[in-house]
């Protein structure tokens, strides 16, 4: 969400501990994972923040079944921005449901180019903004890998500044009078992974519909279609370790995501190109427009492999990128293509799970992000 590179790190500290939530003899925790930092950008002044994740088990489930989990993100800053996102992801019943979305509250600033992929970062301007966010998909499972179910989605814009010397504050482009967008639609996702914090092997492939209608309080009435595909592929056998830890092998890992908007979809609800998980390098939304594909792939090989002990956990990626936007897929050009390209570290912070702490820079041909979170990108 930074436009530009975080200069100064000063803490990035990592801790856990674990509740007993089960008196039964499967011994099961909650297990919790943070990380404070403190960081500094152009854009931000000096900023405080965390991000963590806790994860759990359901009374009842057994010790086989899926973890939950919850991630957190909050950062405050001395401009008087503030960020707060919860990202959850509840299985219950053997992995019959799921529950998954996010929860948070944005009192931020975002950039805008303008709509289109003919620009190169030029006409950039600002926009302040408060709003609300949620995310709710429900699913059931029909058969051993497929879910069926809905999805409903949630934001309430309050644009509260423009540039004076923008676009943006003739309010001519759809979005720009703020308002709430309210969704509605169905989702199936198709899973075959082996392992939902860090994947070896299978696919993970999700396609939704959301309809935005003033019938369930959307200020603009506009549908919007995506389609994400991921899949992993483990390039070496791992080596044996004890039944409690996760082995550490090299991985390919490859995602993709298509984005389609219809009707008079706002500004904010376009397909976005960039961000913290894909096309890492761009900020998201440095490209915007009613359709968007974007492509990558990403290398992760562990450090020390052949190691015992407290090296083991350290691994590298490399990753790239290639995306583009236009108004229609018809209209989509190779020409428009863009590029990012980007590596980092990875530090297993459960060695039973396989939760990693994700330190990486990414790039492009105009901007460059530093990303720290836990959890991989995808």
């Amino acid at each position: 969400m930074l436009r530009s590179t975080i200069v100064v790190l000063l803490c990035a500290c990592g801790f856990t501990s674990s509740a007993q939530v089960d008196s039964t003899a499967s011994k099961r925790k909650a297990k919790f994972l943070a990380l404070p930092g403190v960081f500094s950008s152009p854009e931000t002044s000096l900023g405080f923040g965390v991000v963590g994740l806790t994860t759990f088990r359901f009374k009842n489930e057994s010790d086989s079944s899926q973890t939950s989990q919850i991630n957190i993100g909050a950062a405050y800053t001395l401009l008087d921005q503030f960020l707060l996102y919860l990202p959850y992801q509840f299985f219950w019943n053997e992995q019959r449901y799921k529950l998954y979305g996010e929860v948070g509250y944005y009192k931020y600033f975002f950039l805008f180019h303008g709509i289109g992929a003919d620009h190169e970062g030029e006409n950039l301007e600002s926009f302040d903004v408060r709003f609300p966010r949620v995310r709710i998909n429900f699913l059931k499972r029909f058969g051993d890998r497929t879910f069926v179910g809905g999805r409903y989605a949630f934001d309430n814009f309050n644009i509260t500044r423009f540039d004076t010397t923008g676009v943006l504050q003739d309010l001519q482009i759809a979005g720009t009078a703020g308002g709430a967008i309210s969704g509605l639609g169905p989702i199936v996702n198709y899973d075959t992974r082996d392992n939902i914090f860090q994947p070896y092997k299978g696919i993970l492939a999700e396609l939704s519909f959301l309809l935005n209608d003033e019938a369930i309080g959307s200020a603009y009435n506009f549908t919007q279609t995506s389609l994400e595909v991921s899949g992993y592929i483990a390039l070496k056998k791992p080596k044996a370790l004890p039944a409690n830890r996760r082995p550490i092998r090299p991985v390919l890992a490859l995602n993709m995501l298509a984005v389609a908007a219809g009707g008079n979809a706002p500004f904010n609800a376009l397909g976005l190109l960039g961000g913290t998980k894909r096309m890492r390098g761009y900020y998201e939304g440095y490209f915007r427009d009613k359709r968007m594909i974007e492509g990558q792939a990403e290398f992760r090989i562990p450090l020390f492999a052949n190691n015992a002990g407290f090296l083991q956990r350290f691994g590298v990626v490399a990753f790239g990128g290639l995306g583009t936007v236009a108004p229609t897929y018809k209209s989509l050009n190779l020409q428009d293509l863009v590029h990012t390209y980007g590596g980092g570290l990875r530090f297993q912070l459960d060695r039973k799970q396989g939760i990693n702490l994700r330190v990486e820079y990414g790039l492009s041909a105009t901007t460059s992000g530093f990303y720290l979170s836990i959890g991989e990108a995808f």
